[in-house]
């Protein structure tokens, strides 16, 4: 999208298999293999800097935030899930919860999807890592999937998904996301996911 007004687009990953799906759909962006907290990019290489659903699952949250800083000239945007118990995705992931290994759970609560998303903690961290806050609003964005199948393909991409189908098997975790996305399946079996994201410009 930024690439198609205009911008010279840039990423990074830490999965190769995911930079190269993003390297075949945008051909001239510079795409890499990374870790958030080590960008491999000057100070002040860019305009600016964003992060969707990303900061959360850095090691350091306050590191990878203050990587972005370092990397761009102007703002870091970092947008993360909110109102956790309004939104179907979280709903829906906390029913694999029994199916993860015990050891993996504090892992996903210290460095996961929702790891930000408690009141103050993207603030606090914001703060650590040397930043303050130009504008902070709350959006609502809907998911919408065709049919459950497509859902339930899409929530097995996911990493926290994985850890669950290689220690309860890929039948198991499927059963339940059948029956977590059962409340959101409507009318012509397509699936509607309503989200909130709260979406931080900081300096």
């Amino acid at each position: 999208m930024a690439a198609e007004r205009g911008a010279s687009a840039a990423g990074i990953d830490a999965s190769r298999e995911l930079v190269d799906i993003a390297a075949t759909q945008n051909p001239e962006a510079d795409l890499r293999v990374g870790d958030l907290k080590a960008l491999p990019w000057p100070d002040d290489a860019f305009d600016i800097v964003t992060g969707f659903s990303s900061f959360q699952f850095a090691d350091d949250h306050a590191v990878a935030l203050a990587e972005a800083r370092r990397v761009s000239q102007g703002d870091v945007w970092v947008v993360i899930p909110t109102r956790l118990h309004d939104s179907a995705i979280p709903q829906v992931f906390a029913t694999l919860m029994p199916l993860l290994p015990s050891e993996a759970r504090p892992i996903l609560k210290r460095s996961g999807m929702y790891a930000l998303s408690a009141p103050g903690a993207l603030d606090e961290v914001l703060a650590t890592a040397g930043m303050i806050l130009r504008s902070d609003e709350t959006i609502r964005a809907t998911t919408v999937f065709a049919d459950a199948a497509a859902a339930v393909e899409a929530f097995l991409s996911a990493g926290a998904t994985e850890l669950a189908v290689q220690y309860s098997g890929q039948s198991a975790v499927a059963t339940a996301l059948y029956d977590a996305l059962s409340p959101f399946t409507g009318e012509g079996a397509h699936v509607s996911l309503p989200g909130w994201f709260r979406v931080v410009q900081a300096r």
